[in-house]
């Protein structure tokens, strides 16, 4: 008898089929969309990481073109310390600053970490200068030299560069 109930055993095992249920094909389904939300996952993080690196270059330029500015007028200020001690005009200011522009321009340079242009003149007792950085951006400042030997900034202006839109052709001209 017991060879006859493990003979059933047998066939029972023999004669089943793999039947997949709902519960199955549900699970099956959750598991596709598990892995799919993954990679969309590590995509948007990539993405994210990518952007964010970008945005953080960006600002250090920033920065970097900001701090040239800064020690731009730092110079400007130093040219005329001596101007003021002596109680000179703003035409002396001006000739003192004209004296020292090449240098004051450099110091501007090396704050900006070398990545920074400086380009700087001078009319009268205005002083003007732009800053470039390599990404393009512009900051614009004017000072201008009262007859203390004092300054005041007229100008402190940050944009961007207008880059010309590449011509790709004509797309149509018309009947």
């Amino acid at each position: 008898m017991a060879q006859d109930s493990q003979h059933a055993r047998i066939q029972l095992h023999q004669g089943d089929k793999v039947r997949i249920g709902p519960v199955s094909i549900i699970t099956l389904i959750a598991i596709i969309c598990m892995a799919v939300l993954a990679v969309l996952a590590a995509s948007t993080s990539n993405a994210t990481a990518a952007i964010s690196e970008r945005q953080a270059n960006a600002n250090q330029l920033l920065y970097l073109n900001e701090s040239a500015g800064q020690e731009f007028v730092a110079g400007i200020d130093d040219a005329l310390a001596g101007v003021r001690v002596q109680g000179g005009s703003a035409t002396d200011g001006a000739q003192a600053v004209q004296r020292r522009l090449d240098a004051i321009c450099q110091q501007a340079r090396e704050a900006g970490d070398g990545r920074v242009d400086c380009t700087a003149n001078i009319e009268d007792t205005t002083v003007t200068a732009e800053f470039i950085c390599e990404n393009t951006r512009r900051l614009t400042v004017a000072v201008t030299i009262r007859d203390d030997a004092t300054y005041r900034i007229d100008e402190w202006k940050m944009a961007s560069a207008q880059q010309e839109a590449p011509t790709a052709g004509t797309l149509w001209q018309g009947a």
